[in-house]
Order: C-alpha cells, then sequence, then structure tokens
C-alpha cells in the first residue's frame, strides 16, 4: 500500500526543486543582497545616497523641483559654472528620476527618501524585467528561473553594471533591464502570437525608457527598426498604424525637454572623453584585466557573470539554429547590435557621443534572457552523466581552476565578507574606500562638515571645488555659487569650470590669476590629486586650513567682485540677478556682469521711465560670455535679470 503522508513530502519536495522552487531561493538571494547593498536604514534616512554620481542626480532634483514649482521645466542657474542652464542637457539621464521624485514628494515624501527610493525600486524590478523578457521570447518556466538567478548576479556582482548604480548612474542601471523587456516585448507584438495588452505596455514602457535615459535610444533602435523593416511586408495596415503610433507617442511624451534641448544646440559641447571601449576591451574584459577607468569606470574589472551568461546566449542561439526558432534571427542580432556598440561604437562616427562602453551592460541583460535555456538544458543530472568518467576529472578540476574567479566576484562586492580560511583576498574586502558601489551610504560627515565651512564664509565671491562630487553637493546644500561639479556636463559654461579636466591647462600656471579675477573665485577647496601649479600660489591665495578633515581651503587674496564694469550690490537667485545701487562704467550708461549670458535672459527695470537692455559680452576662454546690461536712455540704479519665455 502506498503512504500518503509520503507522497505528499515526495510532491512538496519536488515542487521546491522545481523551477518555482529556483525562483524562490534566487528571489531570496535578491532579497538579501539588496538590503545589504542598499539599507533601508539609509533609504528612509534624512540623507540622499552619497556615491559621487548621485550627488550630481540630486543636485539637479533639488533644482528642478524648485524651478517647477516657478513653472519652469528648465532654469537658468546662476549660483553654478557663473551661470548655467539647468535641466536644458545635462539631466537627460535623469528624467524619470526627477519625475519619479516629484510625484513622490507631491504625496508627503521627503524628497531625500523619493530619490533614494528609485536605487531600490530599480534593484527590486532587474531580475523580473529580464524574466518577463524571456517569458515574452517563449522559454520554459525552467529558463526563465535561470534568467532570474543570472539577473540577481549581474546586478549584484557585474562590475560595470554595478558601477552604474552604486556610483549614482543609476538610471542607466534601469534602462539596461527595461531595454530587454522593450526589446522582448516589441518582438513579440510584431510576432505572429501578440501578447494580450502588449501594445498598450508598449505605450507606457518605450517613453519611459526614453525619459529614464537618453542613450536608451542606441540600444533600441536598431533592432527595433531591424525587426521592423524585416516584417513590414507581413504587416497589416493596423500593425504599421501601432508601430508609427508607438513612435509618434514616445516623441510627443520626451517633446518637453527634447524641443528645448535641440532649440540650444549651440549651447552644447560634445565630448568622446569617457567609455571609449576598443575591440581590445572585449579580451581585456573576458580576462579581467583593468586597463582604463575613463572607459570601464572601475578599479577592477568582474566580468565573470557577463562573460558565462554570453557565452551560454551563444549556446542557446546555436541550439535554436538547429531547431530553427523564431525568435532566432532577432535575439542573435540585438545581441550582436549591442555587442558591437560597446566594442565598436568608439570607431564610429556620431556613437562616440554616447560613451559606448556602457552598452555592455544591457548586452549582459539580453544575454541573460537568451542563456536562460542553454543552463536550463545542461545544468541537470542527465547532462553530468552523460559526461564519460574519463572527462568528469577534466570537468571537475576546470571548476576548481574558477573557483577563485567566483569568490572574487563575491569578495569585491560584499564588504566584510572573507570566506577564505587564510584571508588571501582580504585586501580586496579592506579597499572599500575605491569602490563606490560597496554599499549604499547617506552623506558623509567630512561633506557635512565642508558645507558649514563654507555657509560660514562672507558672500564674497565663488567656491573653486577641486573634487567635483563635492561641488555638486555644496551646491544643493549650501545654495552658495559653485564653480565645480561633474566635468563633463556636455555644455560650454563647464569652461568655467578650471577642473574641467584634470588634464594640464594653462591656467593652473600664468593664467590662474586672470581666471580667478574673470570668474571672482573667493575661495579654493583642494583635494587628491595635488596640484602644485595652483597651490604653490600663495601671492594668490591665502591658506585657510584643513577643512572636513581632507580638504585643503584657501581664500582669494584679492576677489574681483561681481562687476567686470561699473558698480551695484548683486543678489543672485535660481532664475534670476537682482541688482541694486548700480552705477555704469565712467562715460557709458551699461554695466557688465561675471554672470553668464542666455538669450532668454530679459532686464526689468525698477526705475519708472527708464528701461534696459542685455547684451553679451565677450570673454576671452569662454564661449558663453558674460552679462552687458545696458540703460534706455540711462542705466537704471535698480533692476532684476529674469528668463524669459
Amino acid at each position: 500500500m502506498t503512504d500518503p503522508t509520503a507522497a505528499a513530502g515526495s510532491t512538496r519536495w519536488a515542487w521546491l526543486r522545481g523551477h518555482r522552487g529556483m525562483f524562490l531561493g534566487f528571489a531570496a538571494i535578491h532579497a538579501g543582497l539588496v538590503l545589504n547593498a542598499i539599507p533601508l536604514r539609509v533609504v528612509f534616512g534624512a540623507q540622499p545616497f552619497s556615491g559621487p554620481d548621485y550627488q550630481t542626480h540630486f543636485q539637479h532634483t533639488h533644482t528642478l523641483t524648485r524651478a517647477l514649482a516657478e513653472g519652469r521645466l528648465w532654469v537658468y542657474d546662476p549660483m553654478m559654472l557663473a551661470g548655467y542652464p539647468a535641466g536644458l542637457f545635462f539631466d537627460v539621464d535623469n528624467k524619470a528620476h526627477f519625475l519619479f521624485c516629484t510625484v513622490l514628494h507631491r504625496l508627503g515624501l521627503p524628497l531625500t527618501m523619493a530619490f533614494n527610493l528609485y536605487t531600490l525600486v530599480s534593484a527590486i524590478a532587474m531580475p523580473i524585467s529580464l524574466t518577463l523578457a524571456a517569458r515574452l521570447l517563449g522559454v520554459s518556466a525552467r529558463s526563465q528561473a535561470w534568467t532570474f538567478g543570472l539577473g540577481v548576479l549581474l546586478w549584484h556582482f557585474e562590475s560595470l553594471i554595478r558601477f552604474f548604480w552604486g556610483g549614482g548612474m543609476i538610471s542607466f542601471a534601469t534602462v539596461s533591464h527595461l531595454c530587454v523587456l522593450v526589446l522582448a516585448l516589441f518582438w513579440r507584438q510584431l510576432g505572429a502570437a501578440p501578447a494580450r495588452g502588449g501594445w498598450a505596455a508598449l505605450l507606457v514602457l518605450l517613453p519611459l525608457t526614453l525619459l529614464t535615459h537618453v542613450w536608451s535610444f542606441a540600444a533600441l533602435a536598431g533592432p527595433m527598426i531591424g525587426l521592423y523593416v524585416a516584417r513590414a511586408r507581413g504587416l497589416a495596415l493596423a500593425g504599421h498604424a501601432r508601430v508609427w503610433g508607438l513612435a509618434a507617442l514616445t516623441i510627443a511624451v520626451n517633446a518637453y525637454w527634447l524641443w528645448p534641448a535641440l532649440t540650444h544646440m549651440e549651447l552644447m559641447a560634445p565630448s568622446h572623453k569617457l567609455g571609449q571601449a576598443t575591440p581590445a576591451f572585449f579580451f581585456y574584459d573576458l580576462l579581467e584585466v583593468f586597463v582604463d577607468p575613463l572607459t570601464t569606470g572601475f578599479v577592477r574589472q568582474r566580468t565573470f557573470v557577463r562573460t558565462i551568461a554570453v557565452l551560454a546566449a551563444i549556446g542557446t542561439l546555436l541550439a535554436w539554429r538547429r531547431t530553427r526558432e523564431p525568435a532566432l534571427g532577432f535575439a542573435g542580432g540585438t545581441l550582436a547590435w549591442l555587442f558591437g556598440l560597446s566594442y565598436i561604437g568608439a570607431l564610429l562616427p556620431l556613437v562616440p557621443a554616447t560613451e559606448p562602453y556602457r552598452f555592455a551592460a544591457p548586452m549582459a541583460c539580453w544575454a541573460a534572457v537568451l542563456a536562460g535555456p542553454w543552463l536550463a538544458d545542461n545544468l541537470t543530472r542527465r547532462t553530468w552523466s552523460q559526461i564519460p568518467a574519463g572527462l568528469r576529472g577534466l570537468a571537475i578540476g576546470l571548476l576548481v581552476l574558477l573557483a577563485p574567479r567566483v569568490y572574487a566576484q563575491l569578495a569585491t562586492f560584499l564588504p566584510g565578507v572573507d570566506v577564505s580560511p587564510m584571508g588571501f583576498l582580504k585586501s580586496v574586502v579592506q579597499e572599500e574606500q575605491f569602490f563606490p558601489s560597496m554599499r549604499l551610504k547617506p552623506i558623509s560627515d567630512d561633506f557635512q562638515e565642508v558645507a558649514a565651512w563654507v555657509a560660514a564664509q562672507p558672500d564674497e565671491g565663488r567656491f573653486l571645488v577641486h573634487y567635483w562630487a563635492l561641488g555638486e553637493y555644496l551646491r544643493w546644500a549650501t545654495d552658495r555659487p559653485i564653480l565645480g561639479g561633474f566635468p563633463d556636463r556636455r555644455t560650454i559654461h563647464e569652461q568655467a569650470n578650471l577642473f574641467h579636466w584634470l588634464d594640464s591647462d594653462e591656467r593652473y600656471n600664468e593664467g590662474l590669476e586672470r581666471y580667478l579675477q574673470t570668474f571672482n573665485v573667493a575661495y579654493v577647496l583642494m583635494s587628491v590629486p595635488h596640484i602644485p601649479a595652483i597651490e604653490r600660489r600663495l601671492d594668490l591665495l591665502e591658506p585657510r586650513g584643513i577643512v572636513g578633515g581632507r580638504y585643503r581651503a584657501y581664500r582669494v587674496r584679492k576677489p574681483a567682485g561681481y562687476l567686470v564694469r561699473g558698480s551695484a550690490r548683486v543678489e543672485a537667485g535660481l532664475g534670476r540677478i537682482a541688482v541694486s545701487a548700480a552705477k555704469p562704467a565712467p562715460g557709458t550708461q551699461e554695466l557688465v556682469l561675471r554672470f553668464h549670458w542666455l538669450q532668454e535672459l530679459r532686464c526689468r527695470s525698477e526705475v519708472a521711465n527708464i528701461d534696459c537692455q542685455i547684451e553679451r559680452e565677450p570673454v576671452e576662454g569662454d564661449e558663453t560670455g558674460f552679462i552687458r546690461v545696458v540703460g534706455g536712455p540711462t542705466l537704471p540704479a535698480e533692476f532684476v535679470l529674469e528668463q524669459g519665455p
């Protein structure tokens, strides 16, 4: 007779051993790793995350939240870089993050919490996005479980993806998995069996993906256009209408930021500095050889999970070729497209502006979707039993040789964890300060001490800040005028930043005095690396000690003031500059301010029957130029410069 209890127990254990059990196990691992890397006490704390790029994006969010309250989608910010258009170019990788924060903030959540929650949501969604993409491609439930697991490993242990969300480039980390879902859904909708509600989902997801990061366009365009062209003849009129309607809606949703950006292209400064990988970097990544942080963005390469995903994806494509799976062409073409962008894009026209190495992240995510079927078919007891006995020892030996690489992935990204008896890789764990992505933290004490020092200084001029993340932080934390911030802002206004790039600059030497005067620098905050050419100029700079335990503070001995010609009292705030007690330069009815000119600025006189106009004043070494105010017929004693329509 059969024992019912034993049968029930056997069924229960079979359920756990199946794909549902795999999902459960991977989900538990993911939850633990997320809570370790993104502590809830930090998410719901009073400070935004402290990663370098998080400071840039929170500064954008903080600034544009204030601008939106005044009805502006972008704003002239006279307190950064001597005046620049915030929200016009540089935050095209922060639009969805900003909207997410805006909605939650208006619902009553503190802005910092809303900002931090975005990363937590993206982290949770990563393996889910990949799994849904795998399901849309029609693979088995067990294959989907393996894709889910690879998604977990990629998010936590792949160096590029971890660098993105750990350092603050959360928007591209997010589109790396959103793009995969959009591509799979688009393929499904143009196939023979569209998913119910699939077009509606695309109408939400595709515009959202472009809002999340503008360069998602490059990842999506090739595969989506290629698929549409390939399927065009077989589509009914309604199918064509859906595709073009999807494109039109995507443009319309993004038009509110796209149109202002396109109409101000003369202010853009394209850069090919970061993420410029050549084909050789494929081999560097394969061997986990670190070459250039400006390309790969990390001080150690950890690409083992990416490599496994790509190899398994190739295995799936070969199997699909034998069985003539419908998804073969699109799946292989998309993988090739993302691979080409990552390792060949820097050699092509236009593509270098996208920092193309970044596309290795969505490539890894797409590979994880394709890898599931091969892993499901081959990582089984049956496969192991089919290996000849003579080769099993070799297989075990290869696995043993891979163990150090597996350990390196774990040790690098799990600070405080050292499972090796001898601790031979303990140094990797102890070097957490070199890795911005180990565990997300709130603003550090040294930053807050610097902010307190800055706020206590007399308002004599601008603060030139060497470390760019500190510059971004000080802009939102103190509301004092800053020259600094992220060095690759893609706008000509960044020329006001002496530390735009740490290459040799004549302004570090003979041109330093003219630079300090031109931009009315009153204080300088230096960090590492040391730039002796600047710090030895004690004829210009007065040492003020160490601030925050590590930043060397200097006061400029003779601040130039905010006026090039004429005299006045100046008070600057977001979107406006108020001028009082104005006196024109001798022999003229004009005065020149050391603030960047912007075409949208308008002069509003506070004196009856006297008008004023704004003109551009050329400045040597600065393409933007300063603001010249001309009176009509005489210069008003009080006026306000405001951003017009």
